[in-house]
Order: structure tokens, then C-alpha cells, then sequence
């Protein structure tokens, strides 16, 4: 999961630690917005098992990347990249694309201060990019959605009977733009140098997705803001044989949702099992995410004889402010045209504060310390080995609001906070066996990695306590509920019949934060022709992981498959969920690769990977109940079983190609890409809610073996085709 990554830029922190960005885990991710502007990157630094010590608070990957520094000539470099509709062909069904762009452009200037003393360099670019959503009702662009008669009675009762306008039939095309600024400054002062720079990101993206069974309405979008200042200051000094890092950074970022109306979520059902939606998106209506971060880091490392030893600290303080308020303008769910235009839902959800302050949001402060000492010895002139060990701990000052409800009913209390620390010792090795003309070498190690928890899901605990919200549920969907619909968002009703009245989110006393067991052997070789070749495995195991489960479900009854049914255990509460431990899970992968330096200015690259992930659950979302929910089982879903992860690989190959030339002294690169894989892991699921937990999405359909049930009409071996179709 991208979220367990670590991003640096100049060896300095540049995280989203909340991690709302689920599948970038980068500040701006949901902006689809970089972090930093690549032509401001020198070079970037990728690692997955790193043995240094220095290295550390993921237990995903690393990447750091350096940027580039003044230098006593001036220098520069400019470009524009641009593509439109004409330049991508047609879609799905030899449709033509609708309104299309993609604009980035930018440029970097560097240069002296003080010749040999100071110099700066200074980066700005802009993005620019219209995207269609790729479904439209009337079918002039994209992939047609169809059902255009009740699309249009859709959009007739909305302003006849309610007086609202969603939007029009046609492709929505989603707007992204980004400004970025960058700039550097870097000393020479004897024995030391001084670096300071800033980041400066600011960017919005219009969200929201389309499929041939649901047709989200352009009102149902929702545009999202961030912004991201990153200061930092580094000063590297030299002492004989002795070398000090010293870094201190500031962060800070500043996220929130906007929405062009304000009209409750709504979602009709039709007839053949397609949707429309319409509204102000469910889990937009209050959204805002602040962090600001603290980083003080300091590595001093000596030299002694065959010993390089670095002794360091890497401290991080955090404050988050966070205002998420799900469904509240209401959210509702129709089962057919009639049931809308008659104004009777037969879903229906809202949150609302129960505090002095309407758009209250949970704020808390974090920090985390941590220590290391690491040594690279090299034992042989073609034998080094690097070891050490880290300790780190997270600190909590503020809990969340105890709710004594919690304790009584489940046994757990909501003011509880991590209370862990984490001992990482790492160890690696690296044999050099070049012999005549023939170079090679075999490295490897093994060590525990541990990385922090996204932030997101610990605030669950600070915003859900059932004390500070109410969460209104008429739920699961029932065609004989009858909900009046209130089309107002400011004055949505507070109790509706038997509705469920709050989510409590808890958290295990025990829970530690992420830890995994990570090693690898690789051997690097030189081969005929002037090829470079490489093998390596790499492999990996839980040691802790997150799981969830439901303390208000309890097993009723058992399906006709085996699989349990279940009720609540206290049926004024909604969803009860706790965030805990696991071991389970696992990792491996082999590649393999060889490149080419050519004569005449080209290159060439092959790999080839396989791995297999398994996972009980991956954690894709932010929300507690989405968290635990969103895991597809045959059985408990309280307790998922070790399966093929959303990350699984299976088979790779990637191909690179590169000629370099010049044309009256300008330098002309021409290159090439391919990457081919296996397909994303899938499953077939039942589409309504067969355990009754809630959700309709996560039931693995049952897929019985020949003998298993009994045929009135047809064979297994009709079903079998049809299954596997």
C-alpha cells in the first residue's frame, strides 16, 4: 500500500501522514498533483530493503528525491508537453473522446550568488488538464450510458418536484490544475555547507468516476484543493574524520472539498439494475484536512579504521486538524423513479454535531521520536557489512472523548491512543567475487522495517467516539422502508423510526503500528557482449499489520454455503469498529534484468518479474467501517482470511530503449517504454448483501463443487460454464 511509503525530498520528510490520498500517498495526491516538479530533480533514490539504519519510518518503500543545485555557470532549461483528443484516438466502441488536454509547462534557472561561494536555482511549472469522465446519457461522447427516457424523467422530477437542477446528459469533463514553485539556495562556509529551499504546490482536481451501471450526474462531483509549503534547512559540516547532518523541516498542507450546489445525495435504482446519482457527493459536504509537520533529524558519522559508524536521531512532530462530517446534507436511496417522484426513500443516512460548533472537527497533536546507531564495516577488502538497529515511538498527549457506553457494551473504551515503540535491527551484506574481467558481486540481508500508521485511520478514534457526532441509519436498503424525502440539507430530520443513532471507532490497547520481516539475495554480473545482468529475490512477512472487525455484529444464522448470518448486538448503535492486530500476510518476489551500454549513444533495457502478496486486508480506504467492510469473504468477515492482495503482481516484463544525438549542438534524446502484466486480481461477488453485515459488495459468490447441491433443472456442468464465461 502506497500509504506505508515514505517520500523524501533532500533527505528531508515530504509525506501526506494523513494519508487521505489512498492510492498516491504523496502531499496532493487527490489533487493529481506531484510533489515536486520533475525538472527540479536531479535524481531519485528507490529502496525497498535498505540495511542503513539512517533509513527508516516505512515499511513499504523509500524514495528520496534529490534536487538539483546552482552551480558557478548559469544555466536553464524550458519545456511544454501537450496532448488534446486528437492524439489519443478513439474510445471504447470507436467513439471519439470528448474535450481532452494536457498541458504542463515550466522552466529552471541556476546560477551563482557569490561565484564558489553561494548559488541559487529556482523552478516553476504549471499543469493544465481536461479529462472526460468517460460515460454520457446522450450518447454524443464517450461510452453511451443509454436509458435516456428515464434519465430524462430523472432530470423532470428533480425540478418539477423538488425545484433542483443536477446538470445536463452529456460527458462531464473534469477540470485539474497545479502551480508549482521551487527554490534553492545552498553556502559554502568552510567546512560546512548550508542548504535551504522551499516547495511551494498548490492545485485542484475535479472527482468523481463513471461506469456503465452507475451515472453520476455533474453535480455529483466534487472538486479538491490542496496546497502544500515545505520549508527546509541543512547544514552538513566536517569535523577531520568525522561528518554531521543536521535538518530541520517545516510542512504544511492544507486539504478541502468544494461543491458547485447544495442538495442532498440521492440515488435512484432502475429496473435493470443501473443507477443514477445526483447531489452534493455524500463524503464532501464538510471535508477538511489540516497538517502541519516538525522534522528535526541529525546524523553524525565517524570513521574508525574499517568502521564507518553513524550515530542519529529523527524526530517528527505533527498537529492535524480534521472536519469530516459524512452525509451531512442527507443521503438517500430510491428503489425506482416512482418511489423518488413520490418522495419516499428507502435508504437513508445522516451525520450531524452534536457540539456547540456545527463543523466541529477533531483535532489532535502527535509526535514521534527515534534513535539509531548503524555500522558499515568492511571485514574484507571485498567484504563489507552493514548493520545497526533503530528504536522509534509514537507519542499521543491528547485522547479521544471517553464514551462509557463503549466499555459497558463492548469492552472497550474510546480514550485510548497507541501506546507502542518499535526495536528495527537490520544487518546486509555485500561480497565483491570481480575476478580478471569479469565483475560481480552477491548482496543481501534481512531485517525488520516498521513505518507509522496512516494518520487517517487513527483519527477515526478522535471523530467517532459517539459522543461528538450522531450518525442517523436507516440501513440496510429495504423496499418497504418508507423515509420522507427532505430535499433541504439544512434541515434534514434527526430522527427517523427505529434509525440507529451513532458509530463508535475503538482501538486495541495492544495495537502496535506496522512492522514487517524484509530481506533479499541478489547477484549482479557482468556478461559477454558488454551486457550487465542481474537476479534477485526479495521476500517478506507481517510481523503487524491492521484488522478490523464489527463489535456490534453478532452470528444469527447460517446460509445454505456455510457462510454465517448476522444481527446486531445493540441495535441503537450503527457500526462498532475496532482497529487491531495481525500477522498474516505475506510477500515474495524474483526478477530479473540486463541492460546495455551501446557505442553511439544508445541503450537498452529487459526485466522480467514474478511475485505473489497475500493480504487479509490491504487498507485502500480512510473511514473505519469502509476499512473493514470493503474485504471480499466467503465467511466472517470479521475475520477474513489470508488471500491474493489488490498488490499481487504476478508476471512483468519491462522494456527501456534510449538513443542520444546531437543536432547542431543541441542535445536530442529519443526513448522508449513498455511495460506488460498479468492482469489485476478479481472476484466474483454476490450483488446484495447475502450475510446481511451491511454491505452488498464484499459476499464472494458461492461457487459450489459437483455433488454440493442438487439440480432441478440444468447441469453443473451448465453452471460451471456459465460461472466460468
Amino acid at each position: 500500500n502506497t500509504r506505508y511509503n515514505n517520500l523524501q525530498i533532500d533527505g528531508a520528510v515530504n509525506n501526506d501522514l494523513f494519508s487521505i490520498a489512498a492510492s498516491q500517498g504523496t502531499p496532493g495526491g487527490s489533487a493529481e498533483t506531484q510533489p515536486i516538479s520533475l525538472d527540479a530533480i536531479q535524481e531519485l533514490q528507490l529502496v525497498v530493503a535498505p540495511y542503513d539504519v539512517r533509513q527508516g519510518s516505512f515499511s513499504g518503500g523509500g524514495v528520496n528525491a534529490i534536487t538539483r543545485s546552482g552551480t558557478n555557470a548559469l544555466h536553464g532549461s524550458g519545456f511544454y508537453v501537450f496532448r488534446d483528443q486528437s492524439f489519443v484516438g478513439d474510445g471504447i466502441d470507436d467513439r471519439p473522446i470528448a474535450t481532452f488536454n494536457d498541458k504542463q509547462f515550466g522552466g529552471t534557472l541556476g546560477g551563482p550568488i557569490v561565484r564558489s561561494k553561494a548559488f541559487f536555482l529556482g523552478n516553476l511549472e504549471w499543469g493544465r488538464k481536461d479529462t472526460p469522465s468517460g460515460f454520457s446519457v446522450s450518447g454524443d461522447s464517450g461510452v453511451s450510458f443509454g436509458r435516456q427516457t428515464e434519465a430524462q424523467r430523472f432530470l423532470d422530477i428533480m425540478q418539477r418536484r423538488y425545484g433542483y437542477n443536477p446538470g445536463d446528459l452529456d460527458e462531464y469533463i473534469r477540470g485539474t490544475e497545479n502551480d508549482k514553485v521551487f527554490a534553492r539556495v545552498d553556502f559554502n562556509l568552510g567546512n560546512s555547507q548550508l542548504t535551504v529551499r522551499h516547495n511551494y504546490v498548490d492545485g485542484y482536481n475535479d472527482v468523481g468516476t463513471q461506469n456503465n451501471v452507475t451515472y453520476k450526474f455533474p453535480d455529483n462531483f466534487y472538486r479538491f484543493h490542496s496546497q502544500t509549503n515545505s520549508t527546509v534547512g541543512q547544514l552538513n559540516s566536517s569535523f577531520g574524520s568525522k561528518f554531521n547532518e543536521f535538518r530541520m523541516t517545516y510542512q504544511r498542507i492544507r486539504d478541502f472539498r468544494t461543491n458547485d450546489t447544495r442538495f442532498p445525495q440521492v440515488t435512484v435504482r432502475l429496473p435493470d439494475g443501473g443507477r443514477f446519482v445526483a447531489g452534493t457527493e455524500q463524503f464532501s459536504t464538510a471535508n477538511e484536512l489540516d497538517q502541519d509537520i516538525f522534522e528535526i533529524t541529525n546524523d553524525l558519522t565517524m570513521v574508525r579504521g574499517t568502521h564507518t559508524i553513524t550515530l542519529g536521531t529523527h524526530n517528527e512532530f505533527f498537529k492535524f486538524r480534521n472536519l469530516f462530517m459524512r452525509d451531512n446534507f442527507g443521503t438517500y436511496e430510491f428503489a425506482s423513479l416512482d418511489t423518488f417522484d413520490a418522495g419516499s426513500a428507502q435508504l437513508y443516512d445522516y451525520s450531524f454535531s452534536t457540539t456547540g460548533d456545527p463543523k466541529f472537527a477533531a483535532k489532535f497533536p502527535s509526535y514521534q521520536i527515534g534513535f539509531y546507531v548503524g555500522d558499515q564495516w568492511r571485514v574484507r577488502p571485498h567484504f563489507t557489512l552493514t548493520y545497526g538497529i533503530r528504536w522509534d515511538k509514537p507519542f499521543f498527549p491528547d485522547k479521544p472523548t471517553a464514551n462509557p457506553q463503549s466499555v459497558a457494551t463492548y469492552g472497550y473504551a474510546t480514550d485510548v491512543v497507541p501506546e507502542t515503540s518499535s526495536w528495527t535491527p537490520r544487518v546486509g551484506f555485500n561480497w565483491d567475487l570481480t575476478k580478471d574481467m569479469t565483475r560481480q558481486q552477491i548482496r543481501g540481508g534481512i531485517g525488520l522495517f516498521s513505518g507509522r500508521t496512516p494518520y487517517v485511520w487513527l483519527s477515526n478514534q478522535y471523530g467517532n467516539t459517539g459522543i461528538e457526532f450522531r450518525r442517523l441509519q436507516v440501513s440496510p436498503f429495504a423496499a418497504t422502508n418508507n423515509i420522507p424525502f427532505v430535499p433541504d440539507p439544512d434541515n434534514q430530520p434527526t430522527s427517523v423510526g427505529r434509525a440507529s443513532t451513532n458509530e463508535i471507532d475503538v482501538i486495541d490497547p495492544a495495537y502496535d503500528f506496522p512492522m514487517i520481516t524484509r530481506g533479499n539475495l541478489a547477484y549482479d554480473r557482468s556478461l559477454p557482449w558488454g551486457l550487465t545482468g542481474t537476479v534477485e529475490l526479495l521476500f517478506a512477512n507481517d510481523v503487524k499489520d491492521i484488522a478490523y472487525s464489527n463489535l456490534n455484529l453478532v452470528q444469527t444464522a447460517t446460509r445454505e454455503d456455510g457462510r454465517p448470518v448476522f444481527g446486531r448486538v445493540n441495535s441503537t448503535f450503527g457500526d462498532v469498529i475496532l482497529l487491531k492486530n495481525s500477522d498474516e500476510g505475506n510477500s515474495w518476489s524474483i526478477a530479473g534484468k540486463v541492460d546495455k551500454q551501446f557505442r553511439g549513444g544508445w541503450f537498452a533495457s529487459a526485466s522480467y518479474l514474478y511475485g505473489q502478496a497475500n493480504s487479509i486486508n490491504d487498507g485502500t480506504n480512510s473511514q473505519a467501517r469502509s476499512t473493514w467492510i470493503n474485504v471480499y469473504t466467503a465467511g466472517d468477515i470479521n475475520n477474513p482470511p489470508l488471500a491474493v492482495s489488490n498488490y499481487d503482481v504476478g508476471h512483468r516484463i519491462v522494456l527501456t530503449g534510449s538513443y542520444l544525438f546531437t543536432v547542431r549542438d543541441v542535445g536530442v534524446t529519443l526513448s522508449m517504454f513498455y511495460n506488460g502484466q498479468t492482469g489485476r486480481p478479481y472476484s466474483y461477488n454476490f450483488g446484495t448483501d447475502v450475510n446481511l453485515d451491511g454491505a452488498s459488495t464484499n459476499d464472494l459468490l458461492f461457487y459450489p463443487r459437483d455433488g454440493d447441491v442438487a439440480f432441478t433443472t440444468g447441469t453443473y456442468q451448465e453452471l460451471a460454464a456459465f460461472l466460468d464465461a
